[in-house]
C-alpha cells in the first residue's frame, strides 16, 4: 500500500519526519518538515485529513493507548496535545530550547499512566505529568 500525499507544489519540502499506526483505527499519520500533520485511510491510502500543524517542522509523534489524543513535537520548541476525533489543539507548552535550529526529537505516552515524555536536541529527556 502507498499513502498518497498529493504534496503542494509550492511546499519546498515533503520531507516525513514520523509515520505512526493508530492502536484501534485503520489510520496511519504523518509529521511533515513542511508543518504539516496527515491522516491516512489504511485500507485505501487515501489522504484523509491535513493541517499545519505547528509554527516549523513536525518532528514526532505520539497516539495515547486508547486512541484518542495525539501528540506532536516540533523544532517550534513546543509540544501540542491534540484531541484526534475534533482534531483540534487541546494544549500546547514550551518543552525544550533549541540547539542548531533543532528542538524536540522524540514525544511519548506511558503506556498506563498519566505521564508524557520527550527529548530534545538541548540534550534533555523530560517527563511531564
Amino acid at each position: 500500500l502507498t499513502l498518497e500525499s498529493n504534496p503542494d507544489t509550492t511546499s519546498s519540502s515533503c520531507q516525513i519526519n514520523r509515520v505512526i499506526s493508530h492502536p484501534t483505527l485503520p489510520i496511519s499519520i504523518t509529521a511533515h518538515e513542511d508543518r504539516h500533520i496527515k491522516f491516512y485511510d489504511n485500507n485505501t491510502g487515501k489522504l484523509i485529513h491535513s493541517m499545519v500543524a505547528h509554527l516549523e517542522a513536525v518532528t514526532s509523534l505520539a497516539v495515547d493507548p486508547n486512541g484518542l489524543y495525539l501528540m506532536s513535537g516540533s523544532h517550534d520548541c513546543s509540544i501540542r496535545l491534540w484531541n484526534l476525533e475534533s482534531k483540534t489543539c487541546i494544549q500546547e507548552f514550551t518543552a525544550h530550547r533549541k540547539k542548531f535550529e533543532e528542538s524536540i526529537h522524540d514525544v511519548a505516552f506511558h503506556p498506563s499512566k498519566c505521564y508524557i515524555a520527550s527529548a530534545g536536541a538541548d540534550a534533555l529527556a523530560k517527563v511531564f505529568v
